[in-house]
């Protein structure tokens, strides 16, 4: 079982939770974001923007059996945030964990167009191996690094079969590890590629 120590806002700390155990229940005060309002939210994951009519599936939050999870306060978190770099890597799950992320903090920035934008003037796609957006006014920097294993990729081995077409180094880390090793925070991702389909299909 996995534990987390939760911390209310006056600062005493609750008792160990199992924060995996639980349900989504309904909340009327969800979404947190308006995703057709959000620069960083890719178009083809805005379900509303791409014709569903009812908004029934964005009031959910998730409620731990024995605990509460503090309501996501983005002015407190922006200010925990000054000043550090949160890096994610991984595959599409990751880049929508990240740009979720950034538009969650967006709405607690006053002049969004000025303070937060894309550090190398990218759009967001995923063809590109790298993004970042910044905040200017807290100093803070989000990344995405797309490296589906995680490690490094390779070519096919002389006189491999046919269906071989690539190899994965597991005792070395990808390239780009080195661009992330500095990172405050680091969430990644890669299970959904380590399946027969997957790897045979690089």
């Amino acid at each position: 079982m996995w534990d987390l120590e939760l911390v209310h806002q006056a600062g005493d700390l609750v008792p160990k939770c199992n924060v995996f155990n639980g349900n989504w229940i309904p909340d009327e005060s969800y979404p947190l974001y308006n995703a057709s309002q959000c620069p960083f939210a890719e178009r083809g994951f805005d379900c509303v923007a791409n014709g569903r009519r009812d908004r029934g599936f964005q009031k959910w939050r998730w409620k731990p059996r024995s605990c509460e999870i503090p309501r996501f306060d983005v002015h407190e978190i922006l200010q925990k945030l000054r000043g550090k770099r949160i890096v994610f890597v991984g595959d599409s799950l990751s880049r929508t964990q990240w740009e979720s992320m950034i538009c969650m903090l967006m709405q607690g920035v006053q002049d969004k167009r000025r303070d937060v934008f894309e550090i190398n003037g990218n759009k967001i796609t995923k063809r590109i191996r790298f993004l970042g957006v910044w905040f200017s006014s807290y100093n803070l920097r989000i990344d995405y690094y797309r490296s589906v294993f995680l490690v490094q990729p390779g070519s096919a081995p002389r006189r491999a079969p046919k269906r071989v077409k690539s190899t994965v180094r597991l005792d070395k880390l990808d390239d780009m590890s080195k661009e992330w090793i500095d990172s405050d925070f680091l969430i990644f991702n890669s299970g959904h590629w380590w399946t027969p389909t997957k790897l045979f299909d690089m």
